[in-house]
């Protein structure tokens, strides 16, 4: 009943209002109020997606879905904290946060006790023979944890590397030369890749962090020390290292489980009416419900509207009223992986013996016995492969472990920003990575890097493994002052699709930016003098369509094409269009003309486009790299023989089928390239007015699961209620 005496409790509040297409609007005299409301807001529209959020996220699935789960359960489990250790970052956060946490977590227990004592929880309870545990704050921690760790923190592709190493340092074809296909494949900084910032802007371009590269001659001694490790060993580690089944889980039940993201903002000097222009397309899949919600939150010291995530509190992308911001995901090298040899039930650091550290875990298995997870870590972090034949264990390190619930922080104090330093004081709070834009009232537009990124020496090659010693940590982290950032550039145009934020940012363990990045196809999109609002909806649609390689290659496919099949193509990705179709064939039969013969494929098809990049090809192609992977031909003739390769295996397919958006009972909403939730926010003087869609709706049953469908389908945008003044 305590659920229900708070729920009175709160009464007093103005009740949740909904618009036309469900979407709770909140006013409370109080901030502890409104969370509950939204709480409850919340789980009204999305309890049963809540409800695996937080099984997935603290590794419970396997407890109420059966066996098949245990393999996710035990990933998660394997980097997961106590109980413990979540209180532990609870009790860091401001009293602010915390009584948004508590507010929101007493809402979704009353609504599940008024949903029980009716008799109407959602139909998968029911389908799966369990009720709802009450929801805590440990379950909004982890689900919190689980986003920021998904979305804003990278790295830890040592094992993937070293892997890759060990494949190439085995092929006739390539053992003699491993480090040049590993600096052709595998690139530290390519100055030429598109970035947010331009020189001419960077506040840091004459003092800013170092990105140390490594000689070779580090590198080659790198190497050589490396533990001996057997792929078979080494594969499952790379399979962990990136949380592929959880992630496979988590898609299923339609939970977050991808990142990638883009954002524009211009300022009033480019901008056609005058005044700044924002959008925030985050990219995080789509699923039915949709993997984000959306609520206005009006209530002392916070009145904001936009987007949210089941089972976090607060607006993650909106407006204010003063102010506009959007998120995409950062990118930066914030994991590294450690080894130490290990002896008996201990590991070796600095010479002496070291006793692991073990937190356990159960898995709960429905219609099964219980199953034991010992999470063993070292000084580093968690333990992600253990070498029995080597007597070796890899470590994570992470830079933002144990502290990534700070980063809610933000969430809860860019609501009240109105200024450029007001967004600089909130963002100090992130400890993960993303990339922030924002625009105001007043006119100014910015972006910052948040979060933390260490600071590393040259004496090391960071793609792989580093020996666990003390002398080879850390040198603390990147300061906030040092990280990338900008306020009103002179050009008026702040664009990006997770690419570099400036030229000097290095990629470290994963070449991740090259010559060929998609961001260039956002800035072509917006290339007028003046920008409009419509111009920057079409640019969200032009890059729904348009293929990111095509600039680069039509140069060369141009000089060869007359004749061919793909003779007039112009990078568009058409519906039912057979050269979008054949372009695509071409890309993988160029891939393979180039490399597979002397590379092989990396393990897998699937590695072997990852590792093969556009980028490699193109350089490959003009004849920039260490290795002569043209074998004396002539670029133009193996341009024509994978068009020509394509053209034969053309006839398998009918035509090109964009990747599209799946919709219960209906066809498919093509062109999923696109923001699972777009918003576009006008900043006039007078008042900020936004626009937006979550497709496919706010609910994930009802007559608002599907109601956003039409909008999303024909590329339009309903109004953001604002509140009455």
């Amino acid at each position: 009943m305590l659920p229900l005496l708070v729920a009175a409790v709160f009464a007093q509040a103005e009740p949740i209002q909904r618009d036309e297409f469900g979407v709770p609007h909140i006013s409370a005299p109080s901030l502890e109020q409104a969370f509950f409301q939204a709480g409850y807001a919340v789980a009204q529209d999305r309890l049963w997606q809540m409800e695996n959020s937080r099984r997935v996220a603290r590794g419970r699935m396997a407890e109420a879905f059966g066996a098949s789960f245990v393999a996710s359960d035990r990933e998660v489990l394997t980097f997961a904290y106590t109980d413990a250790e979540l209180d532990q970052q609870l009790a860091l956060l401001s009293p602010k946060t915390r009584t948004m946490i508590d507010g929101y977590v007493k809402g979704v227990n009353a609504y599940i006790s008024e949903t029980e004592a009716k008799n109407a929880l959602p139909p998968g309870y029911a389908e799966n023979g369990f009720k709802p545990l009450p929801w805590t704050a440990h379950d909004t921690a982890a689900i919190t944890i689980r986003l920021f760790q998904q979305f804003g923190k990278g790295g830890a592709g040592e094992i993937r590397n070293m892997a890759l190493l060990g494949y190439l340092q085995g092929r006739k074809e390539t053992k003699d030369r491993v480090l040049d296909v590993l600096e052709d494949f595998a690139w530290f900084n390519e100055k030429s890749s598109p970035t947010t910032i331009s020189d001419s802007d960077d506040p840091l371009k004459t003092n800013h962090p170092a990105f140390p590269i490594p000689s070779r001659e580090v590198s080659a001694k790198h190497i050589a020390a490396l533990p001996k490790v057997s792929l078979l060993e080494l594969l499952p580690g790379v399979r962990l290292a990136e949380m592929q089944r959880s992630a496979a889980v988590a898609e299923s039940v339609s939970v977050p489980f991808k990142w990638g993201s883009y954002a524009v903002v211009v300022a009033p000097t480019r901008s056609a009416p005058g005044y700044p222009i924002l959008l925030s397309a985050p990219q995080m899949g789509f699923r039915t419900p949709s993997i984000v919600h959306e609520m206005s939150i009006e209530a002392p010291g916070y009145k904001v509207v936009g987007m949210d995530v089941p089972g976090v509190p607060g607006i993650a992308i909106g407006h204010n009223g003063n102010l506009a911001w959007g998120l995409t995901s950062g990118v930066a090298d914030t994991d590294d992986i450690f080894f130490n040899s290990t002896e008996s039930d201990s590991y070796m650091m600095d010479g002496k013996k070291q006793a692991f550290e073990t937190k356990s875990f159960t898995i709960k298995v429905k219609s099964g016995s219980d199953q034991q997870v010992p999470q063993r870590r070292t000084k580093w972090g968690p333990v992600v492969v253990e070498s029995r034949s080597g007597k070796v264990v890899f470590s994570r390190h992470s830079a933002s472990r144990g502290k990534e619930l700070q980063s809610l922080e933000c969430i809860s104090t860019i609501g009240n920003a109105a200024t450029p330093a007001d967004v600089h004081a909130s963002l100090r709070h992130a400890t993960v990575n993303f990339n922030c834009f924002f625009a105001t009232k007043t006119g100014e537009i910015g972006y910052r890097f948040t979060g933390h990124v260490p600071i590393r020496t040259d004496q090391f090659d960071p793609r792989f493994p580093i020996a666990g010693e003390s002398a080879n940590a850390w040198a603390g982290m990147i300061p906030y002052e040092q990280m990338p950032h900008v306020e009103n550039p002179k050009g008026g145009l702040l664009a990006n699709w997770n690419n570099k934020p400036v030229s000097w940012w290095a990629n470290s363990d994963t070449p991740v930016w090259g010559r060929v990045f998609r961001n260039s196809e956002l800035l072509d999109a917006l290339k007028a003098p003046k920008l409009a609002v419509s111009d920057v909806e079409r640019a969200a649609w032009t890059i729904a369509r348009r293929d990111e390689t095509w600039n680069s290659f039509r140069p060369l496919i141009e000089k060869v094409s007359a004749g061919t099949r793909l003779q007039g193509f112009d990078g568009w990705m058409l519906d039912g269009s057979l050269q979008s179709r054949l372009y695509q064939l071409f890309l993988d039969d160029l891939r393979e003309e180039l490399f597979l013969g002397l590379t092989g494929n990396f393990i897998s098809l699937d590695n072997f486009r990852l590792v093969a990049q556009p980028s490699v090809m193109l350089k490959a192609l003009e004849g920039k790299t260490r290795v002569d992977y043209l074998n004396g031909r002539k670029a133009n003739d193996v341009v024509k023989a994978a068009i020509d390769k394509a053209a034969k295996r053309l006839a398998q397919f009918e035509r090109y089928t964009p990747p599209g958006i799946s919709v219960p009972g209906q066809t498919a909403i093509p062109y999923s390239n696109r923001g699972s939730y777009i918003q576009v926010v006008e900043l006039l003087k007078e008042e900020a007015r936004g626009r937006n869609v979550v497709t496919p709706g706010v609910a994930e049953s009802g007559p608002h699961s599907l109601d956003q469908v039409p909008w999303a389908r024909a590329w339009m945008f309903k109004q953001m209620r604002w509140f009455q003044k």
